[in-house]
């Protein structure tokens, strides 16, 4: 194990001494777990991580601190398949407790807990495999009991809790910029020189691996990773989850797949059911107006113009920044 990257890493973000103690520990029992079946840190399989993970799960010793310091470790090691796998069993957290507190807010606390009574969350761990069924009954119990606008309106958070700060460049960029169109392309060429930088040093960009294909491919559509302004609506397409993937097929299911980031039904896409409400995709929406709510400093209302559910080859949102 290189321990000191680890602890690095820990110690560079402000992380107390004994998460990174523990942090350290939970690594090193992957480690021995590995060695005890001639395997290693440097060369196990995703598959192999994945074992461990289940046994974790039946033991009932997995936390998400846990699964943090894994994911991390292999991102620091340049370990991107297994990184990559970690980020499907993370891509999900706390979007369903962030959508209860949305529908309790819009339709009161006891309503809420009436609507959602009895659904059981997957467990922590879960494979992206064991999510659809939970997500169309989610959709089911909602879209049977509140009208659909309100449905759409409780999905679209910030359902990720994506910290404002982080967009503090962006909103920095666009007091800057003399347009929302000046911003727009100013924004998106940064957007693409980032991608540029992963692609040149091969390294992961979030949960992406970026070819130059994935950079020509972005650079040429100003809605992906920034958006186009016609009169007071933004319109935005998001980036493929695996976008080299996605270039490089042409089967129409398949590529719908390779192009669906939500790891509460991408899998259902593959497997052809269960059949989710494309309204489920209004969380989607949330996320990608999240970052101008941050820069305008108001609330934006999102629309959905094409979806991967809807058997559309990419998900589209048109938002609208006029104001009211």
């Amino acid at each position: 194990m290189n321990e000191a990257v680890l602890t690095g890493h820990y110690q560079k973000r402000g992380f107390s001494n004994e998460i990174t103690l523990q942090a350290v520990a939970f690594v090193q029992a992957l480690e021995t777990h590995l060695q005890a079946a001639g395997s290693s840190l440097e060369t196990a399989s995703v598959n192999e991580i994945r074992a461990y993970i289940r046994l974790l799960m039946k033991q009932e010793g997995l936390s998400l601190e846990h699964l943090l310091a894994l994911a991390r470790y292999f991102y620091l090691t340049g370990r991107n398949e297994i990184y990559i796998y970690f980020t499907s069993l993370l891509g999900g957290e706390g979007v369903v407790v962030s959508i209860s507190e949305r529908l309790a807010e819009s339709v009161g606390a006891s309503e809420a807990e009436r609507v959602l009574e009895g659904l059981e969350h997957p467990p922590l761990g879960s494979e992206p495999a064991d999510f659809p069924a939970f997500t169309k009954a989610l959709m089911e119990r909602l879209e049977s009991s509140l009208p659909e606008e309100t449905v759409q309106c409780v999905l679209a958070g910030n359902n990720h809790g994506i910290p404002a700060a982080a967009f503090e460049e962006a909103k920095a960029l666009y007091a800057a910029s003399a347009s929302m169109d000046e911003f727009l392309l100013a924004y998106h060429e940064k957007q693409v020189a980032e991608l540029q930088h992963h692609c040149d040093t091969n390294t992961v960009w979030y949960e992406q691996s970026i070819t130059q294909e994935v950079v020509d491919f972005v650079a040429a559509n100003q809605e992906i990773q920034s958006a186009v302004r016609e009169g007071d609506v933004l319109y935005t397409t998001k980036i493929p989850y695996d976008p080299a993937q996605y270039l490089a097929e042409t089967d129409p299911v398949k590529k719908r797949y390779y192009a669906c980031h939500c790891p509460f039904v991408r899998e259902a896409i593959l497997a052809g059911s269960p059949a989710v409400s494309e309204n489920w995709c209004y969380c989607s929406g949330g996320f990608v107006k999240y970052p101008y709510e941050v820069i305008l400093g108001r609330s934006l209302h999102v629309k959905m113009l094409q979806s991967v559910l809807r058997g559309d080859p990419v998900c589209r949102f048109a938002i609208d920044i006029a104001e009211a």
